[in-house]
């Protein structure tokens, strides 16, 4: 199964944004959504617990992982990857011109496991386009080119 993409207009940010403004980038067309009662339901089925005890485990996962978080412990999660916190914040002349008020919000930064790398690498990628369907009212459909 592959990546459905699509190209958008969007503003070049380049070197060469006075002669060209715009550019077409590629975007993921996103595929079903997944909730979480379905994924932890599939989770307990395939693992031969129950998805209320994938559920509590999870959630309890999210409580751990935010104590340490909060302490500013990285946080390996077995195969899935990494967490950790990052920062921010404008440069200063000296150390005694800077204030903690300057860090800007921490962000969560996830570092994938070797699974998850891997799987990138692998990903193959299709083109969407947009084509009217006769059938259908004259309305657009994506079709795979």
């Amino acid at each position: 199964m592959s990546v459905k993409y699509k190209l958008v207009v969007k503003k070049n940010l380049g070197n060469d944004k006075k002669d060209i403004p715009e550019k077409k980038y590629a975007q993921i067309v996103s595929g079903d959504f997944v909730g979480f009662d379905e994924f932890v339901e599939e989770v307990g089925d395939s693992s031969g617990v129950g998805s209320a005890t994938v559920k509590a485990v999870l959630d309890r996962m999210n409580v751990i992982l935010v104590r340490h978080l909060q302490h500013g412990r990285r946080v390996t999660v077995g195969e899935l990857g990494t967490f950790r916190f990052t920062i921010g914040s404008p440069g200063v002349t000296d150390e005694k011109s800077f204030d903690t008020n300057l860090i800007r919000e921490p962000k969560v930064r996830f570092f994938p496991g070797k699974a998850l790398r891997t799987i990138k690498s692998q990903v193959s990628f299709e083109k969407l386009s947009e084509k009217k369907d006769e059938e259908n009212g004259g309305g657009d459909r994506p079709e795979i080119e």
